[in-house]
């Protein structure tokens, strides 16, 4: 058990070394994945020991315990790049229309 701030919880199941954060976008990554599952960046990420402690910390206080579902599955679903003015005029019109709807 952990004693913060907030009282005992318990141990996180991931380690600094099992995790690694995406130098393009700030998300907690697990150390095996190939390319960040949030922004699919796959150039370097930091893996230094204290600034992963760190980011574990702020993780772990916003959202409780980390779980590997939270580090390796985007919250939207990824169909890859679209190109050319219309795709980005109808993906604004998509957005509105669905903050319309609630």
């Amino acid at each position: 058990m952990l004693w913060h701030q907030s009282g005992p919880q318990e141990a996180s199941a991931f380690t600094a070394s099992d995790l690694k954060i995406c130098d393009l976008c700030g998300a907690l990554n697990l150390a095996s994945n190939r390319e960040c599952f949030i922004c699919r960046w796959h150039g370097r990420f930091e893996c230094r020991a204290d600034v992963v402690n760190l980011a574990m910390e702020l993780a772990e206080q916003k959202t409780g315990r980390l779980e590997a579902w939270q580090l390796s599955s985007a919250p939207f679903s990824w169909a890859g790049p679209r190109h050319g003015f219309l795709a980005g005029v109808t993906g604004v019109i998509q957005r509105i229309c669905a903050w319309l709807r609630g």
